[in-house]
């Protein structure tokens, strides 16, 4: 069974986005509740994530970036060209959705000092890309659910 809708995964949630007060390093102030329609044997699993999936990377903003983005998993490289339909494991997939720049804005209130100072977190894709084709019923789920997690 195909997915019944394209995947633009830049336009999916990302993750909670959080504020911090300066001098606050890691923590979470909650959690998301994400549901994972996973197998739960190993092999099953390793089937799964060595399953054919069609995607294409969104063309390079920079003229300067490379046509070809280089994806690694346990030592075994994978060059996928920018712009062109392709098919890739779902293992390179993984890695793409979780190659994430995360940018910060900044709120201060000087009347207040530190105390106003208030980091914001943005998440963003570092190569944007588009599902065409997961013939796996759980493929569409499955990649929602690593695009959530913040790290």
């Amino acid at each position: 069974m195909a997915t019944r809708r394209p995947i633009d995964a830049g336009s999916e949630y990302l993750g909670a986005e959080e504020t911090r007060a300066v001098g606050e390093i890691g923590g979470h102030a909650g959690f998301d509740v994400v549901d994972k329609p996973l197998p739960k044997e190993a092999f099953e699993m390793e089937a799964f994530m060595n399953e054919m999936v069609t995607i294409v990377v969104n063309p390079p903003q920079d003229p300067d970036d490379p046509m070809l983005v280089q994806v690694g998993v346990n030592g075994v490289n994978q060059f996928i060209p920018r712009g062109e339909p392709i098919a890739v494991k779902r293992k390179y997939v993984e890695v793409l959705a979780r190659a994430k720049r995360t940018d910060f804005s900044q709120t201060l209130d000087e009347r207040l000092g530190e105390k106003m100072n208030h980091l914001r977190s943005m998440h963003s894709l570092r190569y944007p890309f588009s599902v065409i084709s997961d013939q796996n019923p759980n493929g569409g789920a499955w990649l929602t659910a690593v695009l959530r997690e913040a790290r």
